[in-house]
């Protein structure tokens, strides 16, 4: 054989191999793309919930923006020949090829009456049984999303001892003392009388005597005689002692209070963009009156290099320092009310259920 058809045949079998990797080039594409798209997508919504959170702290208008599709296309090509003069025993083969990415993204602004009923709606009772019997702390829910419990006011500028916020604060702690020990649950009731389940709060029988349930009763003035307590969704005092009258936050106004968080530069206070947020001794953006802050943003000159999550406004660093594991976990949770509140978790029922009587 001459070195013509050598050169020939081997650039021929070359050129058949390369493209006969494109039957296996679906199969790499899937494990190396899939997952930096959903990093970058869960990425991108965890900056966009921390700029309107930021936002808010601004007073400045809030946008959602959603991903609604991706969609990627790739292409494969290939090209070979032979090099060389005529007669000449200088032959070369040439082979090359190239792979193309065509991604193409939509975006859409979130708005509309459904977007507006997701933010501006109070959470459904049914959504908080979900989270606290998914293993959610009970006293970070309530310090989020809850307004109010049996007329004590989840407000951190209300000092006032008998309703204010130290008074609801000591409540739903207590109930995180139990639940911490696996003696507190959400059940759900179902009567005759009844054309929905009735949910409850269920504490275990032998922590009736405990101190925690004594403090969690003598706080909400409930009957601490171990029935279960009967949750109903509304504002105002509750009709008898068995019972724990719940007014939640919407979306929207549980990022606003969250927003109060948010450590501004000290120039953008001082030339009057945003208010000074009042930090209130024992309350939920107190660290020295309880430890650890519920939810703490700061922000910074230079990009920080160890961020949970961090977005660039208005001229500044806003972000979640990593090491400030009270802080991702509140933001976790709100990210993940924002995924029940945009689906029908009221139609779900809790999963435990109270015998009758």
């Amino acid at each position: 054989m001459n070195k013509v058809k050598f050169f020939a045949l081997l650039t021929a079998v070359s050129l058949l191999t390369f493209l006969s990797g494109c039957a296996q080039l679906g199969p790499q594409v899937l494990v190396s793309g899939r997952p930096q798209y959903n990093m970058a997508v869960q990425e991108t919504e965890s900056q966009q919930i921390l700029l309107n959170i930021v936002r808010q702290r601004y007073r400045d208008p809030v946008l959602f923006l959603d991903v609604t599709s991706i969609s990627s296309g790739f292409n494969r090509e290939a090209s070979a020949g032979l090099s060389g003069n005529t007669g000449s025993s200088d032959l070369g083969g040439v082979l090359g090829g190239r792979i193309s990415e065509s991604p193409f993204i939509t975006y859409a602004p979130n708005t509309g009456e459904a977007f507006v009923r997701q933010m501006m709606t109070p959470l459904d009772i049914y959504t908080l049984a979900l989270i606290v019997q998914a293993g959610w702390s009970i006293e970070r829910t309530l310090l989020i999303v809850g307004d109010s419990v049996n007329q004590l006011r989840n407000t951190p500028t209300d000092d006032n001892p008998q309703t204010g916020y130290l008074k609801f604060h000591e409540a739903v702690s207590s109930l995180r003392d139990l639940q911490r020990d696996g003696k507190l649950s959400l059940g759900a009731e179902q009567t005759p009388d009844d054309e929905e389940a009735q949910l409850s709060l269920v504490v275990a029988p032998d922590s009736v005597d405990s101190e925690a349930f004594h403090r969690a009763c003598g706080a909400l003035k409930v009957a601490c005689d171990g029935r279960p307590l009967k949750l109903q969704h509304a504002i105002g005092a509750a009709l008898d002692d068995e019972t724990m009258v719940l007014a939640t936050r919407s979306l929207f106004s549980s990022m606003f209070f969250l927003s109060q968080g948010v450590v501004v530069p000290e120039e953008d206070v001082s030339r009057g963009f945003v208010s000074r947020s009042s930090i209130v001794a024992g309350g939920p953006f107190d660290e020295v009156g309880t430890g650890e802050s519920l939810f703490k943003v700061l922000s910074s000159d230079e990009e920080p290099e160890h961020a949970a999550v961090k977005i660039f406004y208005r001229d500044s660093w806003f972000y979640i320092a990593d090491d400030d594991s009270s802080s991702k976990v509140t933001f976790a949770l709100v990210s993940m009310i924002m995924m029940l509140q945009s689906g029908n978790a009221a139609k779900i029922t809790p999963l435990i259920t109270i015998p009758v009587g």
